[in-house]
């Protein structure tokens, strides 16, 4: 065996192994926390009213599963909406913000006022100037992953060692040819730090946006189950709104080994 194939081999090997471990030990632990709550549950005769047993929601979860996936596409359509505008907004401002310090000490206070505010409050405000709708999701979102990004995306690029640029000024590089080729990728790890944390904020702001002010998604389904006191339909929801969760932390992990492929590990 040559040795370009044995490595192949071996990185084959361990990526298997990887995902091995990433499919097997979270089902297993799954598996064993379902076993005991239901032990529980059925030891102590708890109402369906006040726990549902797994076996009362999982089953639930199967026939209701069209009803479910519709929601959860809605939810999933706000939350790439609001992230992406969240991240196409932050790191050019925190760019700006750490080029001119003059707009940095203007506004970066505003943004953080801004910030602080609770979401909640300022939903009602936005229905009154957008109506119930997408629209107040996607703008809900937008804020609670903006602040994260915008913040880690500032101290990327103000990472960046200034001898470089001076290295690539006396090359004759262009500033975007500096920006692109040393600015860009030296800050991307904290921009993409900022933008994991920010994907997380965006889920937990639609499921808030859909409580206040929405017709559709897991947030409203949750919402319309507990008015019926129907626990079973609301840990439905719940399950799928941690499966649509996983589901965009395991894209933005991909997303991550394209826009920094060199920090990729075998």
């Amino acid at each position: 065996m040559t040795t370009g194939a044995r490595g192949w081999s071996i990185r084959a090997r361990a990526f298997d192994g990887r995902v091995l471990a990433g499919i097997v030990y979270p089902l297993l632990a799954i598996a064993i926390v379902f076993g005991l709550w239901e032990g529980v549950i059925r030891l102590f005769d708890v109402p369906v009213w006040l726990v549902p047993k797994p076996s009362d929601f999982l089953g639930r979860f199967a026939t209701e599963l069209p009803t479910l996936a519709a929601a959860a596409w809605a939810t999933s359509v706000r939350i790439f909406f609001g992230f992406l505008l969240g991240v196409a907004v932050a790191v050019p401002l925190a760019l700006a913000l750490v080029s001119i310090p003059a707009l940095e000490r203007g506004l970066y206070p505003v943004i953080v006022f801004l910030n602080i505010m609770p979401k909640t409050v300022i939903g009602p405000i936005l229905i009154v100037w957008f109506g119930i709708g997408p629209m107040v999701a996607v703008l809900i979102v937008f804020l609670m992953c903006f602040f994260p990004v915008l913040v880690d995306a500032m101290s990327g690029f103000r990472a960046v060692d200034p001898r470089l640029h001076y290295i690539t000024r006396s090359m004759g590089a262009t500033s975007f040819q500096t920006f692109r080729h040393i600015r860009l990728p030296a800050s991307m790890p904290h921009i993409y730090s900022g933008m994991r944390i920010g994907i997380i904020k965006a889920v937990e702001g639609v499921i808030i946006a859909e409580f206040i002010a929405s017709n559709a998604g897991l947030g409203h389904l949750i919402m319309r189950a507990s008015s019926y006191m129907d626990m079973p339909l609301m840990f439905c929801g719940l399950i799928a709104t941690a499966i649509v969760a996983l589901i965009f932390n395991a894209i933005m992990t991909l997303l991550g080994r394209v826009l920094m492929p060199w920090a990729r590990r075998v």
